[in-house]
């Protein structure tokens, strides 16, 4: 969430009232694909130790299977490619199981697969 003070809020808020905070392993992915380009050792061990504290949603036959219809039919009403990641597919089909949203500040691509959003 970049520092935003607008997700550290609704992060904040979230904990406060006691809703999971889910972490699926795509996220984690990204994650560390982005601390580690920054190179920085610090960063990367200030990066894990804040998500411990997230419970992990793995990738399993049924998300798999799950994103990937929503992927193949975000493609299919648009035409042809939709432009949303295999990383997005998985993220949705997570919370489309877990009947929970997406907390994201780039709604677009979780709307063409018809998931639940929610930005910060």
């Amino acid at each position: 969430m970049d520092g935003s003070r607008a997700a550290l809020a609704l992060g904040h808020d979230l904990t406060e009232s006691g809703e999971v905070q889910w972490l699926p392993t795509p996220v984690v992915a990204e994650v560390y694909y982005g601390v580690t380009c920054t190179k920085s050792d610090d960063e990367r061990r200030r990066v894990r130790n804040a998500l411990l504290g997230y419970p992990r949603v793995d990738i399993n036959e049924e998300i798999a299977r799950t994103a990937s219809t929503l992927l193949a039919e975000a493609d299919r009403d648009a035409g042809g490619d939709s432009g949303v990641e295999t990383n997005d597919a998985y993220i949705g089909a997570i919370a489309t199981v877990l009947d929970d949203a997406v907390l994201t500040a780039n709604e677009t691509d979780f709307e063409r697969l018809g998931v639940d959003v929610r930005t910060y």
